[in-house]
């Protein structure tokens, strides 16, 4: 005779509990034994009850498969190679964090100079790179990272986990060194459109990094319109003076030719700002309103924001890697804008912001939407351009796609959870997985996507990404897209061996 469904979610109940107990109990003593430390010392991270100490090892993870089985540039491998130093580093600070929190004051400790060696020896003996170069690759990374991780942690309390602030850091730290070696050194391994798309980018993101220099170093009585006005007219002709000594005199007819002109551009930037104005409409009317925001509120702009990604990826992958690229920093900027206390600047966005935050959104900064864009446009930054298309849509399937439609069903008609103290429900986890396969099918079906083995790669992605949706306290925009990837790459071999 069949068991009732309540029994056997019962049973299930009991199965996972004795697996945590038997296979995870060494992570689980050492993330108790950080949170005892950090907690005796008053440092308080985001109210949940994992630091997710194992999200250290995502991006380097992602980064060395890529760099290692596929057929990536040399700066790519650089990268990868400086990424194993800063996992290094993670993991011996969390040993060290997991006995005592002198290791959050002290800053040039054995840990750090151990790392940065890894990294020295990799660049230099694997890559064949010269030691003076390896040499200053290597340590502005870790003793950046060691200073990054430690603000985060610190100074910024209830905004990062342990694991958060270490994929943070580690995104910023590689993204920088990434920008200083295009600049100092000829790698030449890139064509002349990617050139193009990278100065932009990286001039974008580096006068907003000015901006919010400049706005934090303002005192409390220079915090007006006047001197944002003086600031921004600075930023611009710093933009301005840096596009014109890379890529010439006539720079903005060629970023207006490049982006409205070529190909279908013009028709795919139209259907991105009719997406943009429907977002914009609906956060002011709901801000004016003060109606708080329920979670499938919020996911409705997680499914805009995926079919700008979708669209792009699918239809042009060059012009969404420069979009994403400007989209990251305006982004940023805002998020600045909010905290500068200009008014009515500040108090503007903060009445958006307090309408849409969620219980995650209780620490320094408002992290979800810097999350949720960087989780969208991690894929085009990390996948060479050799990879299978379907690779570049892990972060739109991960949390644009299933994530939305398990917030949705779960919350409305869930009922069976996970966990007592967990909300996700089996049913939000059933039809995250079907969701993303189902697109991936709509997207072949209307010759939109050529995958080999689309449905076992999609199937194993999908049950990967919506498993530790339903169990990580992590935020689901930062790890997931990760998560995503790392299962579309162990299914990559499979395509390679298959004969058909």
């Amino acid at each position: 005779m069949d068991k009732r469904p309540d029994l056997i979610y019962s049973d299930y109940l009991s199965l996972s509990t004795v697996f945590k107990s038997k296979y995870m109990k060494i992570f689980m003593i050492l993330d108790e034994q950080i949170k005892r430390n950090l907690k005796v010392e008053g440092i308080i991270t985001r109210p949940v009850n994992s630091n997710g100490i194992w999200c250290c090892a995502l991006l380097p993870a992602v980064l060395s498969i890529y760099a290692l089985f596929y057929e990536v540039s040399l700066l790519y491998k650089i990268i990868a190679c400086l990424s194993i130093g800063l996992l290094t580093y993670s993991i011996l600070f969390m040993l060290f964090l997991s006995v005592s929190c002198v290791v959050l004051h002290d800053l040039g400790y054995g840990g750090c100079t151990a790392s940065t060696m890894v990294s020295v020896l990799m660049v230099y003996y694997f890559l064949g790179q010269d030691l003076i170069f390896s040499l200053i690759c290597s340590f502005p990374s870790l003793f950046l990272y060691n200073l990054l991780l430690r603000t985060c942690l610190v100074q910024h309390p209830k905004t990062f986990t342990v694991g958060e602030a270490m994929i943070v850091s580690q995104g910023i730290v590689l993204t920088i060194v990434t920008i200083g070696i295009k600049l100092f050194r000829d790698i030449g391994d890139q064509d002349e459109e990617m050139e193009f798309i990278n100065t932009i980018v990286n001039t974008m993101l580096s006068t907003v990094g000015l901006i919010v220099t400049a706005l934090y170093l303002l005192s409390d009585d220079q915090r007006n319109l006047q001197n944002l006005g003086k600031i921004f007219t600075v930023a611009l002709a710093f933009a301005m003076m840096i596009l014109h000594s890379i890529i010439g005199v006539g720079f903005l007819p060629k970023i207006i030719h490049y982006i409205f002109l070529n190909k279908n551009r013009a028709q795919i930037f139209a259907f991105w700002l009719s997406l943009v104005v429907i977002a914009i409409l609906v956060l002011m009317s709901r801000t004016q309103l003060a109606i708080k925001a329920n979670t499938v509120t919020r996911k409705s702009f997680h499914v805009l924001a995926s079919l700008v990604f979708m669209s792009g990826i699918i239809l042009d992958v060059n012009l969404i890697r420069l979009a994403s690229g400007i989209g990251l920093a305006l982004v940023i900027l805002i998020e600045a804008l909010r905290k500068s206390n200009i008014e009515p600047i500040s108090s503007t966005l903060q009445a958006a912001f307090d309408v849409y935050s969620d219980e995650k959104d209780v620490g320094s900064f408002a992290m979800s939407p810097l999350y949720l864009f960087a989780g969208l446009a991690a894929p085009l930054a990390l996948v060479p351009q050799r990879a299978a298309p379907l690779e570049r849509l892990a972060g739109v399937l991960a949390i644009g796609v299933g994530d939305a439609a398990a917030s949705w069903l779960g919350s409305n008609y869930g009922f069976y959870k996970w966990r007592v103290d967990n909300n996700r429900t089996l049913e939000g986890t059933a039809f995250n997985i079907l969701s993303q396969i189902a697109t991936v099918y709509a997207l072949v079906l209307f010759e939109f996507l050529d995958a080999r083995l689309w449905w076992f790669r999609a199937t194993v992605s999908a049950i990967v990404s919506a498993l530790v949706e339903a169990h990580t306290a992590q935020v689901d925009n930062l790890v997931l897209p990760l998560v995503a990837l790392l299962a579309l790459q162990a299914t990559e071999p499979l395509c390679r061996l298959a004969p058909f």
